[in-house]
């Protein structure tokens, strides 16, 4: 309860000025009963008093409306608290999300996160707003109501309460399995989530295989797996409606019975009979809210260790206690006997040694497999080496505050990611720039052309993950996101890849000309890209084969040469 302990307290006020309205509600539900009592005993009796039955029936009004007024308080002042658990919650667990390491993201299904962040949270909603509406309604509407019934009479109360150990034992054991059946039922919506999500982000490969068929089946499968484990739990809910109302049905058969007889003795009046039914019908609402309160706790519960168990998650890839903060860094990098695996004795870089030094530039080669996008992504700490050390000017990165070695690198992955908006957005991510700037790095990317064959230029709205650009023009954005930081360490995980001939040398040229004085680092399979680089290393197996300039590879590494005579005879 620790997760939501912060959003009770700081919504403490209206709570209980919410539960207080209830509390007056409930006071008005108890009193009509009473009112009503006293009218029909009025309108029994031979002295009928037209003046009091008409202030009777005034005073029912008067109650109703303070009851309407009252209730629409309390509904908006708890469901409304309830609704602050939620942002606030799911706010947490976003911000917490955004802190784990890709690893971790490596492990955990994309579905199962949306399942957290959407339907349990819905869940615990629920249990917070409802659950506490049933909880309070049952504590004190049920207990007072019990107490008048009492007074009223308590052998007739004693014998109306005959099925209520089967009720409390019948929804103890209903309880159990709704909790249960929620728990499977909300994996079956997590995979089914992953399984949409990932059809819809991979359309254009179903239409192209013509895979429609066969995702659909897939699909189909789980929703009716999900249909299935879902259903247990409505069984439940359903069947324990049904018992609630056939052990108040016989409840009221009982004081019907024996009430009547109390009549027919002069031991309690007609009005007092109507009254204790009336009652009966208010404690149907509490006791029918325990099963209720229980299906939504159950269900919050569950969801919360969920939650619970997300937040607990810890990344590998963290600061330590005292984290150094350099006041300048320069990028000279260096990897010392550097070796790495995502699952253990299986490596993908082993005893890897290089150094760059600032204002200089390195190009990274090899067959596909090979690590070159795993040991790119050591140096910003994406994952944490296993043995050896990554240095920069010195310092060992794993004593670097986290966010500050982050801020020293321009990164562009393979995946050119956008974000749905404009170009613009895409591009400078919030960064206050000149014009001067912009445009430098604009031709330097060469989308001169490109925007000017857009009618909005720069603020083209490019749609969900770039869809409406083609795979050249999405890189060149992500590519101009990426220079337009001007780092100290600049890292371009296979930038022209999708990228005519052309084109690409047209960019390697820009980036040439930028007289960049960075660290530069970049990984493509197009030799024209390294050629300029002052050394470029092949890897091969995890392991450096070997390293020189352009020209040196051409003499001594042969799939170098290979890769160069094929691309030269392609391009020719």
């Amino acid at each position: 309860m620790k997760l939501i302990y912060p959003y009770i307290k700081e919504n403490l006020r209206k709570i209980l000025l919410g539960i207080l309205c209830m509390i007056i509600v409930d006071a008005a539900q108890l009193v009509i009963p009473q009112i009503i009592r006293r009218a029909i005993d009025i309108l029994k009796s031979a002295s009928f008093d037209k003046n009091t039955l008409i202030v009777q029936c005034c005073i029912i009004i008067i109650a109703g409306l303070a009851m309407a007024v009252l209730r629409y308080c309390w509904r908006n002042l708890l469901m409304g608290s309830a609704r602050h658990v939620e942002k606030g919650i799911r706010n947490d667990l976003f911000r917490h999300i955004l802190t784990l390491d890709m690893a971790y993201y490596d492990r955990v299904k994309t579905g199962d996160i949306m399942a957290h962040a959407i339907s349990d949270i819905n869940h615990i909603r629920m249990a917070f707003g409802f659950g506490l509406i049933a909880m309070v309604d049952t504590i004190l509407l049920g207990s007072s109501t019990l107490v008048i019934m009492i007074f009223t009479s308590p052998r007739l109360t004693l014998l109306a309460m005959i099925p209520m150990p089967l009720l409390i034992i019948v929804t103890r054991i209903l309880g159990k399995k709704m909790h249960a059946y929620h728990q499977t039922a909300q994996e079956s919506y997590s995979k089914l989530t992953e399984l949409v999500r990932e059809s819809f982000f991979g359309i254009r490969i179903i239409k192209v295989f013509n895979f429609e068929s066969r995702i659909g089946n897939k699909v189909e499968t789980a929703s009716k797996d999900y249909f299935r484990k879902n259903f247990k739990r409505a069984f439940i809910t359903a069947l324990l409606k049904p018992l609630l109302g056939l052990f108040f049905n016989i409840s009221t058969l009982i004081i019907i019975f024996y009430g009547g007889f109390l009549v027919i003795k002069n031991r309690i009046t007609t009005g007092e009979l109507v009254a204790f039914l009336q009652y009966l019908g208010i404690l149907a609402w509490p006791v029918i809210a325990i099963g209720w309160m229980t299906n939504l706790f159950q269900r919050g519960m569950a969801s919360l260790n969920r939650i619970n168990n997300l937040l607990d998650a810890v990344p590998d890839v963290k600061n330590i206690d005292s984290t150094i903060v350099p006041l300048k860094v320069n990028g000279d990098i260096v990897f010392n006997d550097v070796s790495f695996a995502y699952e253990k004795n299986k490596n993908i870089l082993s005893h890897i040694n290089l150094e760059i030094k600032r204002g200089k530039s390195i190009g990274i080669s090899g067959p596909p497999g090979s690590g070159k996008t795993s040991l790119v992504q050591l140096i910003p700490r994406l994952y944490n080496v296993d043995s050896g050390k990554i240095l920069i000017d010195g310092i060992d990165i794993n004593l670097l505050d986290l966010d500050f070695l982050r801020q020293q690198i321009a990164f562009m992955p393979q995946e050119s990611f956008l974000f749905s908006g404009t170009i613009r957005e895409n591009i400078l991510m919030g960064k206050d720039i000149t014009d001067k700037r912009l445009e430098d790095i604009i031709n330097a990317c060469c989308l001169k052309e490109t925007l000017e064959e857009m009618n909005e230029g720069l603020d083209t709205v490019v749609g969900e993950r770039g869809i409406t650009l083609s795979g050249g023009q999405k890189q060149r954005i992500a590519l101009a996101r990426t220079l337009i930081l001007d780092k100290p360490v600049i890292i371009l995980d296979d930038p022209i890849s999708q990228m005519d001939t052309g084109t690409a040398s047209k960019v390697i040229s820009g980036i040439n000309q930028m007289n960049l004085t960075s660290s530069f680092i970049i990984i493509s399979h197009r030799i024209s890209a390294l050629s300029s680089c002052d050394i470029i290393y092949i890897l091969k197996n995890g392991k450096i084969k070997s390293s020189g300039t352009h020209e040196e590879l051409i003499e001594k590494d042969r799939f170098y040469r290979e890769s160069y005579m094929i691309q030269q005879f392609e391009s020719g």
